[in-house]
């Protein structure tokens, strides 16, 4: 029987970042997903040959320190503006990727602190990379809230509505934060901000793809359409068992919802869940025609645009997907108040949510964060206090959205986790 020195349980995206790093310096890695492809919620889906994202749709957060460690990149499409943001009262807002430019819009717009609020946001965004981002065993709270302080950010322990009110008129809060991070504190929001938001050529599965790819060059072997049924453990993990066979591993990196624990070690561990689901909509749709479009949506397809009813995307009108799509972060009757035409122009309308995914992904509660991303579940909290990317099993370690730092297509987690069982191998970068 076949022994691997690591058995990852999943293929989305932290669990290929892993199987990468892991692979690379020399470990007998495989995979095992029981969709048939890898990504997970990274994925590029088809419709009678129309491709589109179908649930995850940019890239922002992915830092240039893994793809430098990789050796990888992803082709985006580039743009001198990173967004264009529609405010309630149809105001339109060029958010540019120039500092100095970006600045001279907001001021042109009487919001005469932005440059104060960019620099605390840029600082943040800096303490995180260098302090609190990249390790492999998680800091407290307390700790965090420390360093925070020493470094005078402590402004970013008030919440996100108090502290946006600060620098900027209500009217561009939205461009700042998503909905459910106006009451959260603005350290969480400053997590998610980014000003390097870019949509990927050929969907965001894309991104999946390459990590798939180079790590199947490291060695990595990948097992698709197997479900894990049971981690196989006794005073230490001995392997896994799926649906079609038992596995021999020296260690075991689960890089799905850790919630799924419970039942995966038979109730040995416990992972907790509030057990709400979020009420988000993504919307697909594919169009024989485009409905009718505002001319800074023609002029500029290869961007997000932050409108009032959600972002969205339309990509497609330069990307060779197979067809006219239009991504939606929101409901499709949302959708119709901003083009009205939609509906009657559709070839294939498809509208997700949270019940959706939990269904289709074994995604507990339909998280795509695994875990709310609230101050309960961040940190060395995360998913349990004392756990870091370890567990009270011997040779069992986690990853995941689950995990630290939290959700978002970074790959930290997986990067960090990989690092962690490096570490117990005497491997080094």
């Amino acid at each position: 029987m076949k022994e691997f020195d690591v058995v990852i349980i999943g293929a989305g995206h932290n669990g290929l970042v892993a199987a990468n790093y892991l692979a690379k310096h020399g470990l007998n890695v495989a995979v095992f997903e029981y969709r048939s492809k890898p990504g997970g919620l990274v994925e590029t889906a088809e419709y009678k040959g129309v491709k589109y994202s179908r649930l995850s749709y940019s890239l922002g957060l992915f830092p240039k320190k893994i793809k430098d460690e990789l050796g990888i990149d992803f082709p985006t499409f580039e743009s001198n503006i990173t967004e264009i943001f529609v405010t309630d009262d149809g105001k339109v807002v060029k958010i540019w990727r120039e500092r100095s430019k970006r600045i001279e819009s907001f001021v042109s717009l009487g919001q005469t602190r932005y440059k104060e609020l960019e620099n605390l946001i840029s600082s943040y965004k800096l303490f995180l990379e260098k302090e609190v981002l990249f390790r492999t065993y998680p800091m407290s709270f307390e700790d965090f809230k420390y360093k925070l302080e020493s470094k005078g950010l402590s402004i970013f322990l008030e919440n996100t509505r108090k502290f946006l009110h600060e620098f900027i008129d209500e009217t561009y809060h939205p461009f700042f934060h998503q909905w459910f991070l106006m009451d959260f504190p603005a350290y969480i929001m400053g997590y998610y901000f980014s000003w390097d938001w870019k949509l990927v050529k050929g969907g965001i599965g894309t991104v999946a793809n390459i990590l798939y790819k180079r790590a199947k060059e490291f060695g990595t072997e990948f097992f698709f359409n197997e479900k894990v049924e049971e981690i196989v453990f006794d005073e230490k993990v001995r392997g896994i068992r799926t649906n079609k066979e038992y596995i021999h591993a020296r260690n075991v990196l689960h890089a799905a919802s850790p919630v799924l624990l419970n039942d995966l070690t038979r109730g040995a561990l416990k992972v907790h869940h509030p057990g709400f689901r979020y009420g988000w909509v993504k919307t697909n749709v594919i169009l024989r025609e485009w409905p009718k479009l505002p001319e800074y949506m023609k002029e500029h397809p290869e961007i997000l645009h932050c409108l009032p009813i959600g972002e969205v995307a339309i990509s497609s009108m330069i990307d060779d997907m197979g067809g006219k799509v239009m991504s939606v972060m929101g409901s499709l009757e949302e959708t119709k108040e901003f083009f009205p035409d939609i509906e009657k122009n559709a070839i294939f309308i498809e509208e997700l949510t949270a019940k959706d995914i939990e269904k289709e992904f074994n995604l507990p509660f339909g998280d795509m964060n695994h875990l709310p991303m609230s101050q309960k579940y961040l940190f060395d909290n995360r998913p349990v206090k004392g756990w870091g990317y370890t567990t009270p099993i011997q040779g069992l370690y986690i990853t995941g959205s689950g995990t630290h730092p939290g959700g978002q297509i970074t790959g930290i987690p997986g990067r960090n986790a990989a690092l962690k069982i490096l570490e117990s191998f005497k491997k080094v970068l």
